[in-house]
């Protein structure tokens, strides 16, 4: 079956179900390779599925210099704010992001520059208003964010090995 936009029924839907964070590395190009926008090699990877609560991933292309450039940005939310929260290395690291929309594709954000990551804390004023992180990531690459067939190359953990993680690094 090709994949095109004739038929005009609602088969596509918005929004992102998982979001997976891991630290950038600095790989070679010959560890990295993209096929027709598909991530075809990368190495083996430890990911963190942080449970992520109103993920958002825009893309935007920018013609600059002669070529073109894809403005990467997005955010998240962790719901509550726990007395054993450290996330201020978020701020002094570079990351990759990984998305699973809610037409199950999988992305990888980031690839090549990895992505700075900013948080706010919120308390909220009312009972009824948001307790917990809002993250906004931001880069810019050279190719759009390609798409993963799966994530058997990955080994993925929960957002409190993260934070053991980052703490054993501090």
């Amino acid at each position: 079956m090709a994949i095109d936009r004739t038929e005009k029924c609602t088969d596509n839907h918005g929004g992102v179900s998982d979001l997976y964070i891991f630290e950038y590395v600095n790989y070679s190009r010959s560890q990295i390779k993209v096929t027709d926008n598909f991530l075809v090699t990368f190495p083996f990877s430890v990911i963190y599925d942080l449970n992520a609560l109103q993920v958002n991933f825009t893309e935007t292309p920018t013609m600059e210099d002669g070529g073109v450039s894809f403005t990467q940005s997005g955010s998240f939310q962790l719901n509550k704010i726990l007395s054993t929260d450290n996330f201020k290395s978020f701020i002094e690291k570079e990351w990759r992001i990984i998305i699973r929309d809610n037409n199950d594709n999988l992305r990888l954000i980031g690839l090549n520059t990895g992505l700075k990551i900013k948080y706010t804390k919120e308390t909220g004023t009312n009972l009824a208003d948001f307790n917990g992180f809002k993250f906004n990531f931001e880069t810019k690459e050279a190719n759009s964010a390609p798409f993963i067939t799966d994530l058997s190359n990955y080994d993925i953990n929960g957002v409190e090995a993260l934070q053991q993680e980052l703490q054993y690094q501090l």
